[in-house]
């Protein structure tokens, strides 16, 4: 179905005019805007990233978690939408919600997944490319302060594997936080998702 005004929005009309070459006043028969093929996140400026995953030594009464934040003044909509941990048995793992930075950086951060933000591409050279959002990671003695808990899943195997939640949007500020809800273990976590700059008047009620 075409959309009247589309081309108010600019995050549409630039994707279709990278897309196809032309201006436009609908978009073509076949086009679901927000449907489209994964590739065309590129045209859109949008970054498909992927938290590596960490593996967190068990801490006596500490619980193991990781962390995806926006940070405070990005200009940008986080989307997480994919979860996993591993534990060595089968685990319940919390999902929360907060304003608060937990844990350090360094063990790891969020690749594109798309090799093509990596420009110019050497031979033989490292992939630099990486979304803003911070990834951290760390053990800490629950209950995690004021973080929300919205979610405790159940892992199937005790191996790693993908949770089925999502997905968690973060504004600039915020962040989303998966621990395991066993303390003194060790277990390996990770987070994927996709980011992109927001227009104004989406980062307000």
């Amino acid at each position: 179905m075409s959309l009247v005004g589309f081309e108010s929005a600019p995050r549409y009309r630039e994707f279709l005019y990278k897309l196809i070459s032309e201006d436009l006043e609908f978009p073509p028969p076949g086009f679901i805007i927000e449907s489209d093929r994964p590739e065309w996140s590129f045209l859109k400026d949008e970054i498909l990233w992927a938290g590596q995953p960490i593996t967190i030594a068990a801490v006596a009464l500490n619980a193991s978690f990781y962390q995806a934040f926006n940070p405070v003044g990005s200009g940008r909509i986080v989307v997480v939408d994919r979860f996993f941990a591993g534990a060595a048995a089968i685990r319940n793992f919390s999902i929360a919600i907060t304003t608060t930075v937990r844990g350090a950086t360094g063990a790891g951060f969020a690749v594109a997944r798309d090799t093509r933000w990596t420009s110019p591409i050497v031979p033989a050279g490292a992939m630099v490319a990486r979304d803003s959002v911070v990834i951290t990671s760390g053990t800490q003695l629950p209950p995690f302060g004021t973080d929300v808990p919205i979610a405790l899943i159940a892992t199937h195997l005790a191996a790693n594997e993908e949770i089925a939640f999502g997905p968690v949007i973060l504004a600039p500020g915020t962040g989303v936080v998966l621990s395991n809800s066993v303390v003194n273990e060790q277990c390996t976590l990770a987070m994927a998702g996709y980011s992109r700059q927001a227009r104004p008047e989406e980062l307000v009620p």
